[in-house]
């Protein structure tokens, strides 16, 4: 039976995991960049040993998706071409860049850039025989629909 060496993050591991993710670098580049395995730094980031390393993974995230939607505004502003079939295809080009970075930035953060979903209710709710009995007479008995057994 092998003994297992226990790793234990260091400030080092820590600055590298910053670097790397805030860069745009996944998981696996920045336990590459460390010098341990993915499945080792997935355990210091889902475990609670190490919570400084899970917050400054999801800063570092957290500047990345703000790195790629300043990209989105320098993509998206930046001259076309004089040439109308020139710029049509750069058109083309950067609404896929823009599209790309926004799925990105709202999977990272999807508070500030995912798209925001409303549902809006219109009409009346039908409520259920038992629920107009129980308005009638919200302290009567209780029904039970369930059939029973009972022991003799």
């Amino acid at each position: 039976m092998s003994k297992q060496i226990r790793i234990i993050p260091t400030e080092g591991h820590l600055g590298t995991l910053v670097d790397v993710t805030a860069n745009g670098g996944s998981r696996i580049d920045a336990a590459a960049a460390m010098g341990i395995t993915p499945s080792k730094l997935g355990t210091w980031l889902t475990g609670n040993q190490f919570p400084e390393i899970r917050s400054a993974w999801l800063q570092a995230k957290q500047i990345y998706a703000m790195d790629v939607a300043d990209e989105i505004m320098r993509v998206a502003s930046a001259p076309l071409h004089e040439d109308p079939k020139l710029a049509n295809a750069e058109v083309t080009r950067r609404r896929l860049i823009v599209d790309s970075s926004k799925w990105i930035a709202g999977r990272l953060l999807p508070k500030v850039y995912g798209e925001q979903i409303a549902l809006e209710v219109s009409g009346e709710v039908a409520l259920s025989p038992l629920a107009q009995l129980r308005q009638l007479d919200p302290n009567g008995p209780v029904i039970d629909l369930e059939p029973s057994v009972e022991d003799d």
